[in-house]
């Protein structure tokens, strides 16, 4: 072991090539444990209040950066609350791909008039989500680390 270290930090390429894909490889097991335990959070019935695109940034459209917004409410054992996060992920996109942000509002489970579904973290219910990872998310996310550990694997 202290040997593969002595080797790490002199810069040896392939021992930067096993640490690099063993760095992929965690983030994809720790990215699937959380997506699957957020999946399994409860769901309540809650208020959409606001949902648009909104770009920040100065200048051109080209140093403009778009993302999802939405605001919510919604009651747990009677507590009231209000968040504004659509899912897990801050996905934020140029002026040329802002159309793009509006898959992220399929994905809302809409009720009648303003009504959706609001997946909250049992512990803390003041963190929730309106849309959650199903299977295809966890299945690209994985795909996609395992896929670069084992490309980075590849050149050894």
């Amino acid at each position: 072991m202290i040997e593969f270290l002595e080797k790490l930090i002199a810069g040896d390429r392939g021992a930067v090539i096993l640490i690099s894909a063993a760095y992929f490889a965690l983030i994809g097991v720790y990215s699937l444990i959380h997506m699957y335990r957020i999946s399994k959070w409860p769901s309540v019935i809650g208020k959409l209040h606001e949902e648009n695109i909104q770009g920040s940034g100065v200048g051109s459209h080209d140093e403009t950066n778009y993302r999802a917004t939405v605001r919510y409410t919604y009651v747990v054992d009677g507590v009231p609350y209000e968040n504004d996060k659509i899912n897990p992920w801050i996905i934020l996109l140029s002026h040329n791909l802002r159309a793009l942000l509006n898959w992220q509002f399929r994905y809302i489970d809409r009720h009648d008039g303003s009504d959706v579904t609001v997946f909250y973290h049992p512990g803390t219910p003041e963190k929730a989500y309106l849309v959650v990872p199903g299977w295809k998310q966890m299945a690209l996310v994985s795909a996609l680390c395992f896929g670069v550990a084992a490309l980075i694997l590849l050149a050894l």
